[in-house]
């Protein structure tokens, strides 16, 4: 018996000393015994009338739970039921416990009794609830993270962000309020939940002298840090937000600042149902939420930044992203001894599609070109020796650009700013890195050195680069003894095509001509555009025979038709060459004497190829010498006037004279005309020297009055480019005014070619001049272009026939059928003819015969200074013609 008794105390010490209420029930509920010392949820009244029930002591919810669960292990075979949870409402909150129910082996009058063991899970349910709102916070943050680095706009952003907080954070509301720069007031901008009506009208002041600014959002933002509130209708701060807040019943809040380049601007307010919702962990996932916020509008203010620096181009979607995201740096470490990485950070992805995971489990130079890895590894190993020698220290960096492999197996190129650091907590030195995107920095280089090295409209080497790669080409010709050549090509008569059809056809020719050019060349050669529509070609290795072919070939693909205007366009070149080494051993020579074999091929009519040679060098430096002394001929007095009398056939009489100029150097003597005109022409002297011509023909012209049987009228050539540059006729009459000469005995020679440049504008002039009564007659007419409709529009006066035509006249029947055909035609124009160059008595028979109207020649008399005309006009009338001397000809 006594062992009986010890056995039952010690199980009614087990039972006693169990933590969870045990209760024996019946099956109808009714609460039959306590048999543990904790009671729990079963607190019954002191004296019961009859047994106490489960609907008695708990709530019908709970009640329910327990009788549903009772009847399920009244049912089992072996007595139980499956485990249950019921929650009891207690001031401050809800505790939860759990039933386990099992039928007592023991036989009963009133029926089967059951235990049922009530296990408080109230902290239980507690953590599994938080660690369900860690997930839900997750969640948002992975969210929120797709969202801030898919979308491109702040406010689409921001309510994205709200409307996660609330749907996947299970927040009753969140809000993002932005600071208003003059009130200093919080201004919502985006907002998601239920209660989001609170916000209607809200005011939050950043004055801490404000009672409005005194609450939790306005101090977060001014002293720039999260703050948590665990309660929200207690928390004193925001106590004048409380009647605004009562209907909502809010527990927790939390309110967290938001940056732009560092600076804030705004904050994040989030509300929940719960108090105490934010624990250490909640609360830096949110840290981090708003940390992606800040990063995602750094990066939409640069966007913004640079939409407004590039207003007139727009990149695509994908270029946009990779330029904002090149802002994102990736920070990482490095085992300088085993070239493994430490760490690498996320962003790593942006830069390059790889994961952080995914680059540290490869090898260091996976990344690299191979003699970049080379490069960097001896560095990285002389870097390591160097600091553990304690020649280098933590403060010391290395700047490095280049290239990383990317996923897509493109080149990232990206700059690298690294360090040795020691861990203190390990010991072990590490290799610190920062690498950021430098493609656009890149690019941006590559274009400043293309605008430094090529020519803008054909991307061809300019200037700058053509004289490196003419340096290095003679460098590698010098130690190879090899030749080299360069040729200098233009464009003939280029000008009347930006003249006439416009600069953008003018340029569409060039790179028309660029594209042309290139296919000819080799990968060696090199094709440059200096200006203009000049190009020039560097051949290494390329001797005379070479040279020419290659320069045929550019001649050729210049000469093919254009089909850029109305009608097709059709272009010559002009090609001069020097040779290395013959013709020069340094880039100044060779240019300097290309450019003077071009010179030589224009003055002999363009079209053509011309290598350098010495003959041509002494003509350029004559011609260089001659230009350079017409600018002061006239002031020296070394410009003179001829005159060569030209006779009326059918009255036998001199009825006037053409001036001739003459130059007489004081050191070279007398400069043929058909040397020094030309001169004066390119180097812009011809008016200066026309108009001093003009004054002087007309001043001699004066004098010729009183000693001729009728007044003589004076010929004066005019140069095609007056008519082109200047007011021809504007000069012509200040002259006649300024000399009071009469305007009928002026005539005004001219060729054909004055038409050839701008037709309206030259003609324009001479109608100004047949106005005013001055003749204008048509010198060397056949001999160039011929145009019918201009001839008639000029209104010439008389033709002169070319003394080509005529020296030959006697023998040659071609010659004498063109004469007739000239003659023909001025008289059926009513234009009158004179026959240059006529030395025999042959000659003038047949001139007579032909009808020409009048004669200039050797054989009335060759060009006279001013004196010696006044005494030939003298002689009576008719005198007779002399013969002209053997094979003398007029310039």
């Amino acid at each position: 018996m006594e062992a009986l008794n010890r056995d039952r105390e010690d199980l009614s010490a087990i039972i006693h000393s169990i933590p969870d209420p045990l209760i024996e029930i019946s099956a109808a509920g009714e609460i039959l015994a306590i048999h543990s010392a904790q009671r729990g949820l079963f607190h019954l009244p002191e004296n019961p009338d009859g047994r106490p029930h489960l609907q008695d002591v708990l709530s019908p919810a709970a009640a329910t739970t327990m009788q549903e669960a009772l009847a399920l292990a009244d049912a089992s075979v072996d007595g139980r039921s499956p485990r249950r949870q019921i929650e009891m409402a207690k001031p401050g909150g809800v505790d939860w416990f759990e039933l386990s129910i099992a039928r007592k082996d023991q036989e009963n009058p009133d029926g089967p009794h059951y235990l049922m063991l009530c296990r408080d899970i109230t902290e239980r349910k507690g953590y599994e609830a938080g660690f369900l709102r860690l997930n839900r916070l997750y969640a948002t943050l992975s969210a929120s993270n797709k969202v801030v680095a898919r979308v491109r706009d702040s406010e689409e952003m921001l309510a994205q962000i709200c409307r996660l907080a609330v749907t996947s954070g299970e927040m009753r509301l969140a809000w993002v309020g932005m600071i208003e720069p003059v009130s200093r007031r919080i201004r919502p901008v985006a907002w998601f939940g239920d209660d989001s009506a609170y916000l209607d009208e809200l005011v939050i002041s950043l004055d801490p002298d404000d009672p409005m600014g005194q609450g939790p959002f306005a101090t977060a933002l001014r002293e720039n840090h999260p703050l948590w509130v665990e309660d929200f209708m207690t928390d004193p701060s925001l106590v004048p937000w409380h009647e605004r807040a009562r209907t909502y019943g809010w527990g927790a809040a939390a309110f967290l600042p938001l940056h732009r380049d560092g600076v804030v601007i705004g904050g994040l307010g989030i509300y929940a149902n719960e108090t105490d919702r934010f624990d250490v962990k909640s609360q830096q996932l949110l840290i981090d939420l708003v940390g992606g916020i800040d990063s995602a509008l750094d990066r939409l203010s640069l966007e913004a930044t640079r939409e407004a620096l590039q207003d007139a181009v727009k990149a695509s979607e994908e270029q946009f992203r990779e330029i904002t995201e090149s802002t994102h740096e990736v920070i990482w470490s490095l085992d300088p001894e085993t070239l493994r990485y430490l760490y690498v950070s996320p962003s790593v992805l942006r830069l390059r599609g790889f994961t952080a995971e995914d680059v540290m489990a490869a090898p260091f130079e996976k990344a690299l070109r191979g003699d970049v890895a080379d490069h960097l590894k001896r560095q990285i190993s002389q870097q390591l020796a160097e600091f553990n020698a304690g020649l280098r220290n933590g403060d010391m960096v290395t700047v490095e650009e280049n290239e990383l492999l990317a996923k897509d197996g493109s080149m990232i190129w990206t700059e690298s700013v690294t360090k040795l650091v020691r861990n203190q907590r390990t010991g072990r030195v590490e290799l610190h890195g920062v690498t950021r995107d430098i493609t656009e920095r890149r690019f941006a280089k590559e274009q400043i050195e293309r605008l430094a090295y090529f020519d803008p409209l054909t991307g061809l080497a300019n200037r700058t680069l053509l004289q490196d790669r003419v340096q290095n080409g003679l460098d590698l010709a010098k130690r190879s003894q090899r030749p080299l050549a360069l040729l200098f090509l233009n464009i003939d008569n280029f000008k009347l095509v930006n003249d006439n059809l416009g600069h953008d056809t003018g340029n569409r020719v060039l790179l028309e001509v660029a594209k042309r050019l290139k296919p000819i060349l080799g990968d060696a050669d090199t094709l440059s555009r200096t200006g203009g529509d000049e190009f020039v070609v560097v051949l290494p290795d390329s001797d005379i025979t070479a040279t020419r072919c290659v320069a045929e070939r550019l001649r050729q693909a210049i000469a093919q038709p254009y089909g850029l205007a109305a009608d097709p366009l059709f272009l010559t070149a002009s090609v001069g060459i020097a040779h290395f080494p013959d013709d020069g051993t340094t880039p100044q020579q060779l240019m300097r004497n290309a450019t003077t074999a071009l010179h030589q091929v224009k003055v002999a009519g363009r079209n053509d190829l011309q290598f350098f040679t010495p003959s041509i060098q002494e003509r350029s430096a004559r011609s260089l010498r001659l230009t350079n002394a017409l600018h002061q001929a006239i002031q020296r007095g070394e410009l003179s006037l001829e005159y060569q009398p030209q006779l009326e056939l059918s009255s036998n009489l001199i009825f006037g004279a053409e001036a001739l100029i003459r130059w007489t150097h004081s050191a070279l003597g007398p400069i043929a005309p058909t040397e020094f005109i030309p001169l004066a022409e390119m180097g812009g002297l011809i008016g200066t020297i026309s108009q001093w011509v003009l004054c002087r023909a007309l001043h001699d012209a004066h004098s010729w009055t009183e000693l001729g049987a009728t007044p003589l009228t004076v010929s004066v050539n005019i140069s095609a480019l007056q008519f082109d540059h200047g007011n021809l006729a504007g000069m012509v009459f200040e002259q006649l005014h300024a000399e009071a000469f009469p305007p009928s005995r002026l005539e005004l020679e001219l060729t054909e070619s004055v038409t050839l440049a701008d037709p309206e504008k030259a003609l324009a002039q001479m109608e100004q001049l047949y106005a005013h009564g001055i003749s204008v007659a048509i010198d060397d007419f056949g001999t160039g272009y011929s145009s019918l409709s201009y001839l008639k529009r000029i209104r010439a006066h008389r033709l002169k026939i070319d003394r080509s035509f005529i020296a030959d006249l006697a023998v040659n029947d071609d010659d004498r059928t063109i004469v007739s055909a000239i003659i023909s035609l001025a008289r059926s124009m009513g234009m009158r003819t004179i026959a240059e160059g006529v030395e025999s008595p042959e000659q003038l028979s047949l001139l007579r015969t032909l009808g020409c109207d009048e004669i200039q020649g050797y054989l009335l008399s060759g060009p006279l200074p001013q004196d010696a005309f006044m005494a030939f006009i003298q002689e009576p009338v008719p005198f007779r013609l002399p013969v002209a001397p053997s094979g003398e000809q007029v310039a």
